[in-house]
């Protein structure tokens, strides 16, 4: 079935492109100690990082995919058996029950799209989500979910001719469950959502094919006041907002599309619902997050904690000797600001984390302080 209003699969890279792959890869080659890694050393994938740094084959990009190959690594998200062992890892299977989102991998495919589908349900508790996470463990799993996406994207390029063109997903984003007014004033869990965006944005650019939003809300205005929080000038060209089912199925076939949402699919694998969304539980107090069992975990006493206050440009150094053997790694730390935090291992930076916020909440003084507990094996 051929859907008049749908968004057509993407392209396969132009001769421009084909040239500005080659470069990039160079660049890659030259900055990253062991080369390319396989899986992502592919024309379609290198494109897609061209594309969504508008060609610029310049320093952001180079570092950016170095930070990403870089934290892939300590996080472990690497291997063969990595999709299917994700959903079961130590530091993800915890925090499942509270996110509602897509459990169908690649399996609802369209051919005549080049793409799979991705559904999600926006949060429903907002204010009792961000006491059950620390900072880290939401971003982890936001990670680690894109790169399973990604996997999938990959695994799928393999099989078929390049003339197609990149594979993507498109995002079926149900805001039935959501109060509007909880996302007007800037708040902890707007600045966690800026932080989730940041890093697909940064780090898996060009997956994302359409974002259809289900159920909007009245004030349609302030839906796009929102996504501007979040997402580039370039993603929130994808976003589609659908009033009625009719209104989506002008887009997408129906075949394609859960029966939930006015379509004829019916997911009949756990562990998502019809519509191959992870059932998500209540959150209750017993949930919420106690601080500082990362130290606990490995036995280690937590150091006693410093107070440092940071002016614009100022940089806090903090040496470490870390031996020759493999370390662990583990640091807490709590910002009531923009901060940019690195880690550098003789002089080379592996990681980099940025907590910084948009102009909108810039003008709001009124910051509530996030926890941000993180782990790094070298």
């Amino acid at each position: 079935m051929t859907v008049a209003n749908a968004r057509r699969a993407d392209d396969p890279p132009s001769e421009n492109e084909k040239e500005l792959i080659e470069e990039l890869r160079l660049r890659l080659k030259d900055k990253l100690p062991g080369g390319i890694p396989e899986d992502l050393d592919t024309d379609l994938n290198l494109n897609r990082w061209i594309r969504g740094y508008n060609g610029n084959i310049d320093d952001r990009i180079v570092q950016n995919f170095s930070e990403y190959v870089a934290s892939r690594k300590a996080a472990d998200f690497i291997g063969k058996d990595f999709v299917d062992k994700f959903f079961e890892m130590e530091n993800i299977a915890p925090f499942l029950p509270f996110i509602a989102s897509s459990r169908l991998q690649d399996r609802q495919f369209s051919e005549e799209l080049n793409a799979f589908l991705f559904v999600e349900r926006a949060w429903s508790q907002p204010k009792e989500f961000i006491k059950v996470f620390k900072t880290s463990d939401y971003l982890l799993h936001c990670f680690g979910y894109s790169e399973v996406l990604l996997q999938l994207i990959l695994n799928r390029e393999k099989k078929q001719d390049p003339s197609k063109g990149p594979v993507q997903f498109i995002v079926l984003f149900d805001l039935q469950t959501v109060n509007i007014m909880d996302y007007v004033t800037p708040s902890g869990y707007l600045k966690l959502w800026q932080l989730r965006s940041a890093l697909w944005q940064d780090w898996f650019p060009e997956m994302c094919s359409a974002i259809y939003l289900l159920h909007p809300p009245r004030i349609i205005s302030l839906v796009w006041s929102i996504a501007k929080l979040f997402l580039s000038e370039e993603n929130l060209k994808r976003i589609v907002i659908c009033h009625s089912e009719k209104e989506l199925l002008k887009h997408l076939p129906k075949w394609f599309v859960p029966k939930e949402y006015g379509g004829d699919f019916v997911n009949q694998i756990p562990p998502g619902d019809e519509s191959g969304v992870s059932i998500r539980r209540k959150i209750t107090s017993a949930d919420y997050y106690k601080p500082h069992l990362h130290y606990k975990k490995y036995g280690i006493e937590r150091p006693k904690p410093s107070k440092k206050d940071i002016g614009p440009g100022e940089k806090f150094i903090i040496p470490l000797h870390a031996g020759n053997d493999k370390n662990l790694l583990l640091w807490d730390l709590t910002v009531s600001g923009e901060v940019e935090f690195c880690i550098y291992k003789e002089k080379v930076r592996v990681c980099k984390f940025n907590f910084k916020l948009k102009d909108a909440f810039r003008t709001n003084p009124n910051y509530s302080t996030r926890n941000y507990d993180l782990l790094r094996i070298n």
